[in-house]
């Protein structure tokens, strides 16, 4: 037992080590796969990362860049607090009255079912082409997200622990906040890692259907001109913005979850 306890810090250490090699090892494998396919199908084809990150620059310094940015983060933030708000919550209050959970478990499903792409139409309409239809296209996209992440979590809490604190006499609120919390705090993590990315991607989306700012609206503006430096600029932006959220996303959880060692192993 000894020897295991001295062993799994030293793999640990090692492993810390290697995976950002790996990580740098992968994204100069990624640059020259993209050169290479730059050079093999052309530059009017595939921008090289050299024209690519010429344009960005060009974006940041003309202040272009900062407004697209502002507007596509605004939009996926709201969107995202809206609908993980409301989609973690919900699984909290089902749990009350689990014939309200069975009566409207159907509905979630067909729900969940809709493309949201096909009621872009109608938040146009109702909303129109603003702000206000990208944050509701993004909650819409997270809330099930959460909530069915959320609503695994609060079925996974053992009742026999819930029993025994209402036997101790936890009152109902307690319950909900130091047991089922705590054991839907990481479904809710994993939720999020997936919402987050859908975010911002949804409000891209849904500035390809109509917007007149914001990345989305660049790169559909970049695809109608032929423009096909500017819509690969666009996209690398949109995947940083994704890189940075999910870092952050990833240190958050480390410091909620440090009572879990997994959380602590997988955060490098």
């Amino acid at each position: 037992m000894t020897a295991l306890a001295k062993t799994l810090p030293g793999r640990r250490s090692h492993a810390r080590v290697w995976i950002p090699v790996g990580r740098i090892v992968l994204a100069i494998a990624f640059f020259a796969l993209w050169e290479f396919g730059s050079y093999t199908m052309g530059r009017e084809w595939l921008p090289t990362p050299e024209a690519t990150a010429a344009r960005i620059w060009k974006l940041a310094t003309s202040g272009q860049l900062a407004r697209d940015t502002l507007v596509t983060f605004s939009e996926a933030t709201l969107g995202m607090i809206i609908g993980a708000s409301l989609g973690s919550a919900l699984p909290f209050v089902l749990r009350l009255s689990p014939r309200l959970m069975k009566a409207l478990e159907p509905f979630l499903s067909a729900a969940f079912g809709v493309p949201k792409l096909a009621l872009a139409p109608l938040f146009i309409l109702w909303l129109g082409i603003g702000m206000p239809t990208k944050v509701v296209f993004v909650a819409s996209i997270v809330f099930f997200l959460m909530f069915y992440n959320g609503m695994a979590g609060v079925l996974s809490v053992d009742p026999r622990l819930v029993a025994m604190a209402r036997v101790a006499g936890a009152k109902e609120w307690i319950i909900s906040r130091e047991i089922v919390w705590n054991t839907t705090m990481p479904f809710l993590f994993s939720g999020l890692k997936i919402g987050l990315p859908r975010a911002l991607s949804g409000a891209v989306v849904g500035e390809f259907i109509a917007a007149d700012a914001g990345l989305g609206w660049y790169i559909n503006n970049s695809r109608s001109l032929n423009d096909i430096t500017g819509v690969m600029a666009g996209v690398v932006v949109v995947t940083i913005l994704v890189i940075l959220v999910n870092a952050a996303l990833q240190r958050t959880q480390a410091r909620k979850l440090a009572w879990r060692p997994v959380a602590r192993d997988m955060v490098v």
